[in-house]
């Protein structure tokens, strides 16, 4: 890949099928050849990847930070010719750049499930990213249950914050944080309220990726996939599609690391390559909620990827 650039700077907003919706960045521009002929305003085009590119197997993702070229404003659309290095990136769901991940779990319909919340968390964890937590639909619940649920996640190291989009609770909270963030990505089960806070932000979207999908005169993928709705001042909120269990494949040494509960007491342990499953020695506090959660999954990542280095004997029983 070439390391010098031409063109309009953009940020991929959205991936459908082989095409690719960049929209422009503030002070975007590159070439000096395209001044005066562009809006000062942000806008997006429907853009391909440079035959070169995709002879070369790049990747693109969306909150990629990309330069285009060929840029068609009558039809809007443009050539992708250039993908700047990532900073961070989630593998499910495919995000580049991100800067924290926000799970959503519902208070009420759905009532979340303590072994779902966690797997939502852990692969959150997994982005190395800041990970906080949001409790939707806090008007279904009393307040005395709200409460407990907050306390609940504060022992397991969280600071979450309880909203609701019919009374406007925690959101003016939300939204400070997601405006401090570069790309915020939203996660979590299906039906937990993720379409509703995004029309809460974002009522009216200048530009839907529908109407720039008509002007290719082609079918439209129905697939749902990753979106970038712009917040303002440089901030980006990604929309995710919504699953039920996250799928989570790692190494029983690293697990550890995904657990706020386990990481408070880095030092508790002299154990270098100790899984905490009360191995003689190991000087950790086992006295948490999601302890038996964990050990849970220990033996599912030794099952999953066959006998593991340490022998482990009766701590697995």
């Amino acid at each position: 890949m070439e390391n010098k650039s031409s063109g309009l700077r953009g940020i991929v907003v959205a991936k459908k099928a082989n095409f690719f919706v960049v929209e422009s960045l503030p002070n975007g521009l590159i070439s000096s050849s395209l001044k005066g002929k562009i809006k000062t305003d942000s806008f997006r085009l429907l853009c391909t990847l440079r035959k070169r590119l995709l002879h070369q197997n790049v990747s693109v993702l969306v909150g990629d930070f990309v330069s285009i070229e060929s840029i068609d404003f009558h039809a809007n659309k443009a050539v992708i010719s250039h993908l700047f290095p990532r900073k961070s990136s989630l593998e499910r769901p495919s995000v580049a750049n991100l800067t924290n991940v926000i799970v959503l779990l519902s208070l009420q319909d759905p009532t979340y499930e303590m072994d779902q919340a966690s797997r939502f968390l852990i692969a959150a964890e997994q982005s190395f990213q800041q990970v906080d937590l949001v409790l939707t639909k806090s008007d279904l619940v009393k307040r005395v249950e709200v409460n407990k649920t907050l306390g609940r996640f504060q022992q397991w190291g969280y600071s979450p914050i309880a909203i609701s989009t019919k009374t406007g609770e925690g959101i003016s909270l939300l939204e400070t944080s997601l405006k401090q963030a570069s790309v915020s990505v939203l996660c979590g089960p299906s039906g937990v309220g993720k379409s509703s806070l995004l029309k809460y932000f974002f009522p009216h979207e200048l530009i839907s990726i529908s109407d720039l999908s008509g002007k290719l005169k082609r079918g439209r993928n129905t697939t749902r996939n990753v979106e970038l709705y712009h917040l303002g001042n440089g901030s980006f909120v990604a929309d995710t599609p919504g699953f039920n269990r996250p799928d989570l494949l790692i190494e029983p040494k690293h697990l550890q690391s995904f657990f706020p509960e386990i990481r408070r007491q880095k030092n508790s342990c002299k154990f270098r390559d100790c899984l905490h499953l009360s191995e003689p020695g190991c000087g950790l506090d086992l006295d948490w909620e999601r302890y038996t959660q964990y050990k849970k999954l220990v033996r599912e990542m030794i099952s999953y990827r066959g006998p593991y280095q340490v022998d482990l004997g009766s701590n697995l029983q």
